[in-house]
């Protein structure tokens, strides 16, 4: 049985079959580097126009090898005769299968069903035909032992052979692929000895369709036909192994469906071949002899199955184009349903099946091929697509007309369908390949791409991490100054309420101890009571210069100070601070103020804490003696004012630390302190535009000048 004129064949899609993915870490200080290595070096893609050659040296090859028997069968026409052609027979059907060959024998050639000039091509007729002719008696040569007849095609049931003996009894001779191989001759074909000059009868049963092209030979002849088919089978089956084994070999190494699908395409209709040229029925054991007459219906429908699993691979699968998609679906499951009628024996009824499923699945895979070209999609592979599908649909429409017997020609067209065949299959494969190729080139441009928007990101990273880097380190930086600025803040903090405690207890001190000795002892005398009056105001009067000091301390630091600057009487400044000595009893004071300009423009305010904190601090850390306060214009036009004393004076260390804040000279005679006095005049005599100066020795004394220049009335 065969049941279509033509194979099918199935081209890549995007999808892998056994698909095992690979990653690949990259270390990310290198990154930038190796995508610049990937991009330098592209590999080389191969070019579409090898393919194309290689294409047609391949269609070019399977041409040679269709023709070769076509061209050897010339040499031998001289002892070959074709029934039909050159023999003419007459046609008979039994419908009932009842007839004998006595009775076809003895039946008028008026009364045949037709008298045929061309070999018989029935089609599904489901009963039995009688075919009758005359064996001609040709002049036979030295070593030539009689004649023969070669029929085809392999796959009929039963093909049964009558001529009568030398007796007059019919002798029977028996073919088929339902024959068991023990029965036959050890040839595929239908083989039979003629008796030249005698009537033949010729019995053909077969649930297949019925075609019979039979030659009438001599022994030479068969000989060399024989040789010269097996031969050209030979080629046929070699050059399609070879196909096979390199798509097989390239599905292996690529794991794509697209190439599995063609490689089982491929192998499905090699066997298809393989069986309808009678090499399986040949060559099964006996007990599967029904089996390997059912193998040829049940290729018949896998061909139109795992072309429409080719075309739904290659071109619908995971496309919008789902109704296709269905379609090819449904095709596939009809003609795998279709395999069971083959053992279930209603085969004939349903084998128009799979010649429609065919066509359908030509007319959907060529649809889709011009929906992708006109979308300018992989050009090269969908125009071999296009090619393949093309040739396989049109192609099996000038076969089936030979195969019908519609056109008389002297080719064998089951050699037509197997050129057919192959061509289809490689065309598919080439168009696999060009595919791969396409698919490989944008994957490649892509990776081109990815790889220069990596670089780009990785140099965009790396500046965003560097400028991120920057922020951090300014931020911890800030956050360290932050830091440090607290602990000095605590640390100063810590230090003002030491100094609080200490500079405040003593002139309170000195007060409470006034007082209660004015309650415990009053007295009269009121030189007494002003000494003790005294040392109360000389005590508050340092209470108050403590208090401003702080207050000014924070005025100073505040963002909108300025300068109160006004005319002031310097003899007033000089003798406000002069009090400090004045109230105690152990300083005498040496005022100096005869070189002094009577006004100066300033802050007085400012210059009031200033000067007392400088006096307030000869008062306290001085020696009993004198205390010389002095005022001058200096050469720089800058006013002068010093405060000396006789104290123990202090060294160059001291003196460089001694305007620090919260930094108190150290004295052999008082406790170590902390004050802001020297700090706040410092401030004062530069918003001035001034400074202070000290001079000290150690053990003479120490002085110190503040230094001021004129400011302009409102300044500030």
């Amino acid at each position: 049985m065969i049941g279509s004129a033509d194979m099918t064949g199935i081209d890549g899609g995007s999808e892998t079959f056994g698909y095992v993915p690979l990653c690949q870490r990259i270390d990310e200080p290198a990154m930038h580097n190796n995508s610049r290595k990937l991009t330098a070096n592209p590999p080389p893609i191969q070019s579409h126009t090898a393919c194309c050659w290689l294409a047609a040296l391949w269609v070019c090859l399977l041409v040679v090898i269709a023709l070769w028997p076509a061209t050897a069968r010339s040499s031998t026409l001289f002892a070959t005769a074709q029934l039909g052609w050159d023999i003419p027979m007459d046609r008979l059907d039994d419908p009932l299968g009842h007839l004998g060959p006595d009775a076809v024998a003895g039946t008028e050639a008026s009364a045949m069903t037709s008298r045929l000039s061309t070999p018989l091509n029935a089609g599904y007729l489901g009963h039995t035909v009688w075919l009758r002719f005359e064996v001609p008696a040709p002049t036979l040569g030295p070593g030539q032992e009689g004649l023969w007849l070669l029929a085809q095609p392999t796959y009929l049931d039963f093909v049964t052979l009558y001529q009568k003996g030398v007796n007059g009894e019919w002798l029977e001779q028996t073919s088929g692929d339902l024959v068991p191989p023990n029965q036959k001759v050890g040839i595929r074909q239908h083989l039979f000895r003629l008796v030249p000059g005698q009537t033949a009868l010729v019995r053909i049963q077969t649930t297949s369709a019925i075609q019979f092209q039979a030659e009438v030979l001599t022994t030479e002849a068969l000989a060399v036909e024989l040789a010269r088919s097996e031969r050209g089978m030979g080629l046929y089956f070699g050059a399609m192994a070879i196909l096979l084994v390199c798509i097989w070999a390239a599905t292996a190494i690529f794991r794509t469906r697209a190439l599995f699908s063609l490689a089982v395409l491929g192998t499905v209709s090699a066997i298809h071949i393989f069986n309808v040229r009678g090499y399986g029925s040949l060559w099964s054991p006996d007990e599967f002899t029904v089996w390997a007459s059912h193998a040829v219906g049940i290729g018949a429908f896998l061909l139109p199955a795992t072309l429409a699993w080719q075309i739904k691979e290659q071109l619908t699968r995971g496309t919008r184009y789902r109704r296709t998609d269905r379609l090819l679906t449904f095709l596939i499951a009809l003609n795998l349903l279709g395999t069971l009628s083959v053992p279930l024996g209603f085969y004939p009824a349903v084998a128009w099946v799979n010649l429609v499923s065919l066509l359908a699945a030509d007319v959907a895979g060529v649809a889709m091929c011009l929906l992708t070209l006109r979308r300018r999609d992989r050009i090269a592979a969908h125009a071999l697509l296009l090619a393949a599908y093309g040739l396989h649909g049109l192609g099996g429409v000038p076969i089936a007309i030979l195969m019908t017997g519609l056109v008389p020609l002297r080719i064998d067209a089951t050699s037509l369908w197997q050129l057919e065949a192959i061509a289809f299959t490689s065309l598919l494969a080439i168009a696999v390949f060009v595919g791969m190729v396409a698919r490989y080139r944008q994957a490649q441009l892509a990776k081109d791409r990815a790889i220069e928007r990596l670089a780009l990101s990785e140099h965009s990273l790396e500046e965003r991490i560097e400028q991120r880097t920057a922020q951090l380190t300014e931020a911890q930086t800030a956050l360290g100054q932050a830091l440090e600025n607290e602990r000095t803040l605590r640390d100063e903090q810590k230090q003002f309420f030491h100094m609080i405690s200490h500079e405040f207890r003593t002139p309170l001190a000195v007060i409470d101890s006034a007082a209660a000795e004015q309650q415990a002892f009053p007295s009269p005398d009121l030189p007494s009571q002003t000494d003790r009056a005294a040392q109360i105001r000389r005590a508050c009067r340092r209470l108050t210069s403590l208090v401003d000091s702080c207050l000014i301390n924070e005025r100073l630091d505040s963002a909108g100070f300025s300068l109160q600057a006004s005319p002031t009487r310097v003899s007033d400044l000089l003798q406000h601070a002069a009090q400090l000595v004045h109230w105690s009893p152990r300083h005498h004071l040496q005022l100096f103020t005869d070189a002094a300009p009577e006004e100066w423009v300033c802050d007085a305010t400012l210059l009031h804490i200033a000067l007392s904190n400088l006096v307030d601090n000869a008062v306290k850390y001085a020696a009993a003696g004198e205390i010389f306060i002095a005022a001058r214009r200096g050469e720089s036009g800058l006013l002068e004012i010093s405060v000396a004393d006789e104290g123990s004076g202090m060294s160059l260390d001291v003196m460089n630390r001694i305007f620090e804040r919260f930094e108190r000279g150290d004295r052999t005679d008082q406790s170590r302190g902390f004050g802001l006095g020297l700090w706040v005049a410092r401030r004062v005599a530069r918003l001035h535009g001034g400074d202070i100066t000290v001079e000290s020795t150690v053990g003479e004394g120490t002085c110190f000048t503040l230094s001021l220049q004129a400011q302009r009335i409102g300044q500030g």
